[in-house]
């Protein structure tokens, strides 16, 4: 178990405040929601509608698994969302519509899918380690920006199967703005304000690059159609997708929607998870040192393997309990299709549902130690004496996220490949704040040092370079 004060970064607020909402809306969540089980507020305001809090693993379960089909997606994500993404995406919709989409999709994410597609992990992260063996020994990295780029390059290859000529760069600073605005569009919607249009930070640029991402999305789309042959990356299993139920196909617009959406969701998302991972491995060098030793043990001087990532084991607990004290998303929520009950208490139609994976993920009733850093939590005799939904990191039920497996295999792949090469470590003075929009994502940088590590054989350099 390592502890460190900044793996508790701030005090949780007795009454909601305006100020956190647009800053750190974490701050909001009182200290109860890390020992009790479900609590309701009326919102900051009066004309805010009443929202229920749950951090039981029991609720959690009715909610998302047992009575699925009773609580459809909240109204607040769900605007503020709609902008960013466009058209039905699986994200967005619902009953038979949402059915046949997952129905279509799952397959392109089966797990033998996904172990085809490590050798793109491994080139993408060879291709951040070449960068980085350019600089300096002892020299700083911003580790967010840098894992944002080599997840993009993932998304490039392993999803979109793009061609060398394809201008990431540009894709990735349309997104910024995008992602940003989040918090935002959330505040226009709690508001009842229609969020396209309410002024805010950064409106005009965010709506420039959803379009531009929704525009290139659909040019990629088209430029794919043109070349015709099978590929194995998730694009080219997507357009021979067909819900095995109705035998439908995806139109190109629902092709582009879910892209578009797996672009907001998948990069962003693993991005941040990658850069709190190393981060915490950099403040626990013991548990680095055994994550490096193990990549080593697996694949000596060569790449990971199809046949080799499983064997991973310390590494994808360490991704896990980072994914603990630092979920991608803070929260998600639900909204009941009538008045109703979740276990004895009373929801009404209009009342949204939010499960508290930040506060889940550091119950006091839940986990021993909660605000510590020990990756053997997850390993397998502890993670199954504990409740399945006492950790949410991809969501449960039904709509548990569809890229789990591909998720968690990247993440793995990537750590242990840039693990052999180098160290990382904590710059001196650093203080973290975190400022949670789209995802989990620190305030500012998130600085790291990095020392190369001798190697007998070194990486392969790729053709492709991210820059850090």
């Amino acid at each position: 178990m390592f502890h460190d004060p900044d793996f508790t970064p701030f005090t949780p607020r007795e009454k909601p405040s305006f100020l956190a909402v647009s800053r750190n809306y974490l701050e909001n969540y009182a200290p109860e929601a890390y020992r009790t089980d479900f609590f309701s507020a009326e919102g900051l305001w009066p004309f805010f509608p009443r929202m229920h809090y749950v951090v039981s693993p029991e609720l959690i379960e009715e909610l998302l698994v047992t009575r699925a089909d009773a609580f459809r997606r909240d109204d607040i994500a769900s605007k503020a969302l709609r902008g960013p993404v466009e058209g039905e995406t699986l994200f967005f919709s619902e009953g038979a519509e949402w059915k046949w989409q997952r129905r279509a999709i799952s397959p392109a994410f089966r797990y033998e899918n996904i172990l085809a597609l490590v050798p793109f992990f491994v080139r993408c992260a060879q291709a951040q380690a070449a960068e980085w063996r350019r600089l300096d020994d002892g020299a700083t990295v911003e580790i967010t920006e840098a894992m944002s780029r080599t997840t993009f390059a993932v998304i490039e290859k392993a999803v979109f199967g793009a061609s060398e000529n394809f201008d990431g760069e540009r894709f990735i600073e349309a997104l910024r703005p995008v992602l940003g605005s989040f918090a935002w569009r959330m505040l226009a919607v709690m508001f009842r304000l229609p969020p396209d249009w309410t002024p805010y930070p950064g409106l005009l640029a965010a709506r420039a690059g959803s379009r531009f991402v929704h525009e290139a999305t659909a040019k990629l789309l088209a430029e794919r159609r043109a070349r015709k042959e099978e590929t194995r990356d998730i694009l080219g299993l997507l357009l021979s997708a067909k819900d095995p139920e109705s035998g439908r196909v995806m139109t190109d617009a629902e092709l582009v929607a879910n892209l578009h959406g797996f672009l907001l969701a998948g990069h962003e998302t693993s991005a941040v998870a990658l850069a709190w991972t190393f981060w915490l491995l950099a403040k626990d060098q013991a548990s680095q040192q055994r994550a490096r030793e193990e990549a080593k043990r697996v694949a000596g001087d060569g790449e990971i393997t199809p046949a080799t990532v499983e064997n991973l084991v310390f590494t994808r607990q360490v991704v896990q309990e980072s994914m603990r004290l630092f979920p991608p998303f803070a929260a998600l929520g639900r909204q009941p299709r009538e008045d109703t009950t979740l276990g004895p208490y009373r929801v009404a139609a209009k009342e949204p549902v939010y499960v508290l994976t930040w506060c889940l993920h550091r119950h006091e009733k839940l986990w021993d130690d909660p605000t510590g850093f020990d990756p053997d939590r997850f390993a397998p005799e502890q993670a199954k004496a504990r409740h399945r939904y006492a950790y949410l990191p991809f969501g449960a039920g039904p709509r548990i996220c569809v890229g789990m497996g591909f998720a968690l295999t990247e993440m793995a792949t990537i750590v242990a490949t840039l693990l052999r090469e180098f160290r990382f470590e904590t710059v001196p003075g650093h203080r973290l704040e975190l400022a949670p929009t789209f995802a989990m994502r620190p305030k500012g940088a998130l600085p790291l040092r990095l020392t190369r590590l001798s190697r007998e054989t070194p990486v392969t350099r790729t053709e492709r370079q991210i820059p850090a």
